[in-house]
């Protein structure tokens, strides 16, 4: 019976394990591959200041959303089609998942009102990592379910 029950344990803890180590998106990689296709950045924020104005940027954006949350971003990077700002692929870092979580529901939320998703973006979420876009070349590229 010891046995029995150690082996549950065991596996109980390896399972734990293996979904605390579930794969997420590699940010840099894809913006690499992103690059190659011929995207270029845009407006990027990662060094600490810039960060810190993205934060600031985010939180007014989720009050006038109608959000009761707030959250710290690690960094933002934008990469743009030919030069288009309206068309882009947009890869922001939150510090939790949590607060990645509650900001890809608001923004799923924000645009499903009428008029509010003009330029037919759509969302995906991978652990802190929210990617915003509206380029093909994104959706096909990006192993994410975008709503």
């Amino acid at each position: 019976m010891r046995k029995i029950i150690s082996l549950v344990i065991v596996l109980i803890m390896v399972v734990m394990l293996l979904v605390g180590c579930a794969p997420q998106i590699d940010v840099e990689s894809l913006t690499a591959q992103l690059k190659a296709k011929g995207l270029t950045e845009g407006i990027c924020y990662v060094t600490p200041e810039e960060c810190e104005r993205a934060t600031s940027l985010t939180n007014s954006e989720i009050k006038f959303m109608g959000g009761d949350f707030t959250v710290e971003i690690v960094n933002d990077i934008s990469l743009i089609e030919n030069g288009d700002y309206s068309k882009s692929c947009t890869f922001i870092t939150f510090a939790t998942e949590q607060q990645a979580k509650q900001f890809a529901e608001l923004k799923i939320s924000d645009f499903a009102k009428d008029g509010n998703n003009t330029n037919n973006w759509r969302i995906a979420r991978s652990g802190c990592v929210v990617v915003l876009t509206n380029l093909q070349v994104a959706f096909e590229l990006i192993n994410l379910r975008f709503k």
